[in-house]
């Protein structure tokens, strides 16, 4: 077996060297000859921390101000439908035939087919999780994979429900030539009349329900990103889910809670069971009342004589 070697640099002295100066000076040299060629080490230089911003800066309440601003935009977009359906004879009729149409269909044994493609698309599917939380029956259609054979999901007395804010998404107007005549359409467009929608003009059986905007997005953001248009029509959405349980049910919040047993909305109905089984488990005590007997009147004017 070979031995480790050290790989040490080796110093060999010159047999001139005799004196300790000399030795000293060859030492010198054998160190310069090894570290001359490693490089020096970077000298540190001093990185400057910038500090937190705070929010009085002029950045931050740049960034505050436009974040509000947001808010701001679509809380006015709300409010403008809300006048719309409280003042509007079209946007009012088109509310109550489309509560009417959705509530026949389910006591007839239909669901509510909601078909939309991109931002509308998943608006559309977020509708569906809340007609189905509250016991209405509803499933959702791409239209895209609809002219794939999903058509074969409509049935007879099913209501579909469009969501496009144009009211001219094409694909969902190559979709109408094969559509059954008799069948309910619901759109939910930008439109203020039906018969302006081109989702229901050749449809003999169609209700709008109008969401337009009191300005556009690319005017109010810079951009024309779906953003005010997709809150309105989550909102009217969500109107049109709670009114149709209304309609069906006695009582949608228990309804509600019985079809949601888990997260914190189930968690918290759980506890409140719980409760009230305890309680209902409590022994009843019954207490012994002693009655109060007072002196006669009689009684009472002797002893003030």
């Amino acid at each position: 077996m070979s031995s480790h070697i050290p790989l040490t640099p080796t110093l060999f002295l010159p047999d001139s060297v005799s004196t300790g100066k000399d030795i000293l000076d060859t030492l010198l040299v054998s160190i310069n000859m090894h570290t001359s060629s490693s490089p020096r080490p970077c000298k540190r230089q001093r990185m400057t921390i910038t500090p937190p911003s705070t929010i009085h800066d002029p950045e931050s309440m740049s960034i505050l101000d436009r974040a509000t601003r947001v808010l701001s935009i679509e809380a006015t977009a709300l409010s403008h439908v809300t006048r719309l359906y409280q003042t509007d004879p079209h946007a009012r009729e088109g509310l109550l035939g489309a509560v009417e149409c959705i509530t026949k269909s389910q006591a007839e044994g239909g669901k509510v087919i909601v078909c939309g493609v991109g931002k509308s698309g998943l608006v559309g599917r977020k509708t569906v999780a809340t007609l189905k939380s509250l016991s209405i029956a509803a499933s959702f259609m791409h239209a895209a994979e609809a002219a794939h054979g999903d058509l074969g999901d409509i049935r007879e007395h099913d209501v579909l429900f469009f969501i496009s804010y144009s009211g001219k998404t094409p694909e969902l107007i190559n979709l109408l030539p094969h559509l059954p005549r008799k069948l309910q359409i619901v759109a939910l467009t930008s439109q203020s009349k039906a018969s302006e929608c081109p989702l229901l003009k050749e449809h003999e059986n169609g209700v709008l329900l109008p969401a337009p905007l009191f300005e556009l997005e690319e005017v109010s953001f810079g951009v024309s990103a779906p953003t005010t248009s997709t809150t309105v029509q989550i909102a009217i959405g969500d109107m049109l889910a709670l009114i149709v349980a209304d309609q069906l049910h006695e009582n949608k919040g228990k309804t509600f809670k019985k079809n949601h047993p888990g997260g914190a909305i189930g968690a918290v109905t759980k506890a409140s069971a719980e409760a009230i089984a305890d309680a209902y488990q409590q022994p009843i005590t019954t207490l012994d009342i002693v009655p109060l007997e007072l002196p006669s009147p009689s009684i009472s004017a002797q002893s003030d004589s």
